[in-house]
């Protein structure tokens, strides 16, 4: 329903798990974004994305990513929500984008739904 779309997108404790999520994908991930997305997908639904799913998500990666360098105060506010603070060596503007694609695959209809 759209009401849970909009939970499991914004609330401050899925925001923060993203972030959290995010956090790993750049410390275990891989050097470059494929390896990257590969992993989350490993990591969160136990296969690999298709490859209409990386042609998919790989352009948004790249849309955020080049939105937060632009817009660093937007990154920073997003990496400000939840408890737990972001890692300080990070890059702010990639770590916001990996949470951003992190809460879209935490997201996905496969991810949250059981059968």
């Amino acid at each position: 329903i759209p009401q849970q779309a909009l939970v499991l997108l914004n609330d401050p404790t899925y925001v923060e798990a993203s972030r959290s999520l995010a956090v790993r994908i750049l410390k275990e991930g891989g050097d470059d974004t494929n390896s990257r997305l590969t992993w989350a997908w490993h990591q969160v639904l136990s296969h690999g994305p298709r490859p209409e799913e990386v042609q998919a998500i790989r352009p948004l990666f790249d849309k955020q990513l080049a939105e937060y360098r632009c817009n660093p105060a937007a990154a920073q506010a997003l990496l400000h929500i939840g408890q737990s603070p972001a890692p300080s060596d990070a890059d702010p503007a990639e770590l916001a984008a990996w949470t951003n694609i992190a809460r879209v695959i935490l997201n996905l209809h496969e991810t949250i739904t059981r059968s």
